[in-house]
């Protein structure tokens, strides 16, 4: 068998290709974590997740470890702690931010499966909302402003981040020669969160701080008004605030549920010439219906009240991601591109030798299969955000009261209780009471 320094050069090549190129797996078995979380066992899921953490991080990385710690850790009642994980959540969603947009335009030949996961937009804006829920619980509101604030500037952010990105996508076609439009728009429908809005009116309310209060309220109603895709049901009621007996005291009420869409790879074949196709594969994000169809509150000694649904946030994940995931697949056909021509050069080089051998025949095969076994879908996110967001008040006597809150299927069936007891309301502070079903 003839074997020249230029066959050896082509499998040096096509080793180090198929290396740089293949998706690395990156798969947890979370499902007794998941089972402890669906059955309300908090305590044990979060112990759970400390346990298996190093795993975690080798295969996910720091972000998502330190996204679901933060999360099971705020239902767990660990509110310190869970803003000390989000917070570190967030700095590397901005480190990866950041490394992303000065990359080399040669990191687009790279699968996303061997990067570091760089968290998805939708985690990142949440992420903030979340942390203001852990301060109102610490007793600090203005605190709680500041990230309100902050997942208000991300979201007026968030079109400029694609614009950059596609940006990237393009000039790399240009300098590698790529024949493919990369002029598309990828805009998705979100712009505003009615739930960041309507936290920040509450917060701004029980500050005093009246213009941004209203400010904020009319930002809810333009969120619905603006985007009725991702706010198909009627806007709350309670968002033209009606007026505060003076004597009384409000109970803010927030409540979610279900849990928010999952990754999902997708595989196409893509023809690139006649005779010549590849396999791409790109993520989608698929979501998980939620049973609760209505939340039902009973204050002791006071009224039944119905909360009114405020956000999806399982629709506005799968809308900002749907930029993110066409991105994907134009990244995906670059490479498939790129490696077509790869192929197409051997082909050359091999048809130019007096005699194509066994070993040029056989790497000839593995360059065609290897245009569809590199690919992998980056499927990686974070595994414990709700699906829906619903608030409510009540106006209060100053006391210590019960609360009830029941969370209702289609039948109008109870499929989870919670007993607040000892919910003391006062004036003059933003009373919370937050609530969670993971059905």
């Amino acid at each position: 068998m003839r074997y020249t320094n230029k066959t050896g050069r082509i499998i040096c090549f096509f080793c180090i290709t198929t290396i740089v190129l293949a998706g690395c797996s990156s798969y947890v078995d979370l499902s007794n974590i998941e089972h402890l979380y669906q059955s309300e066992n908090y305590t044990q899921a979060y112990q759970s997740l400390e346990q298996r953490s190093n795993s975690l991080l080798q295969a996910q990385g720091p972000i998502i470890v330190n996204y679901d710690l933060g999360l099971l850790a705020r239902l767990d009642g660990r509110y310190q702690d869970s803003n000390q994980f989000l917070s570190e959540a967030e700095r590397g969603i901005q480190e990866a931010y950041t490394q992303s947009i000065s990359a080399n335009l040669a990191s687009f030949l790279v699968n996303d499966n061997t990067k570091k996961y760089g968290g998805e937009e939708y985690e990142d804006l949440y992420l903030n909302t979340f942390k203001a829920l852990n301060y109102l619980h610490l007793g600090r509101a203005e605190d709680a402003l500041v990230e309100i604030n902050r997942s208000l500037e991300k979201q007026a952010q968030l079109k400029n981040h694609y614009e950059q990105q596609m940006k990237q996508a393009s000039g790399f076609a240009v300098e590698k020669g790529l024949d493919t439009d990369t002029e598309q728009t990828y805009a998705s429908s979100f712009s505003t969160s009615a739930l960041s809005n309507y936290l920040g009116s509450i917060i701004a309310d029980g500050l005093g701080e009246t213009n941004t209060r209203d400010f904020a309220l009319q930002q809810v109603r333009h969120a619905f008004a603006s985007q009725p895709d991702l706010y198909p049901f009627k806007l709350p009621r309670l968002v033209e605030q009606a007026s505060q007996n003076p004597t009384s005291a409000r109970l803010h009420l927030v409540s979610f549920n279900g849990m928010a869409p999952k990754k999902e790879e997708r595989r196409e074949s893509v023809f690139l010439s006649p005779g010549n196709h590849s396999v791409i594969a790109y993520p989608v994000l698929v979501g998980r219906p939620s049973r609760v169809k209505a939340v039902q509150v009973t204050v002791s000694q006071g009224p039944t009240i119905f909360l009114e649904k405020l956000e999806s946030i399982s629709a506005i994940a799968i809308d900002t991601f749907q930029a993110k995931s066409s991105l994907i697949y134009l990244k995906a056909t670059l490479r498939a591109m790129a490696k077509a021509i790869g192929v197409a050069a051997y082909d050359a080089i091999a048809e130019q030798d007096e005699q194509v051998t066994a070993t040029e025949q056989f790497f000839s095969f593995l360059f065609h299969v290897a245009q569809d076994v590199t690919e992998s879908a980056d499927i990686r996110s974070t595994h414990f955000l709700p699906a829906e967001a619903w608030v409510g008040y009540v106006d209060l006597a100053p006391g210590t009261y019960t609360v009830t809150i029941s969370f209702l299927d289609g039948y109008n069936q109870s499929i989870g209780n919670k007993v607040f007891s000892k919910v003391d309301i006062q004036k003059g502070q933003t009373n919370l009471l937050e609530s969670f079903c993971p059905y």
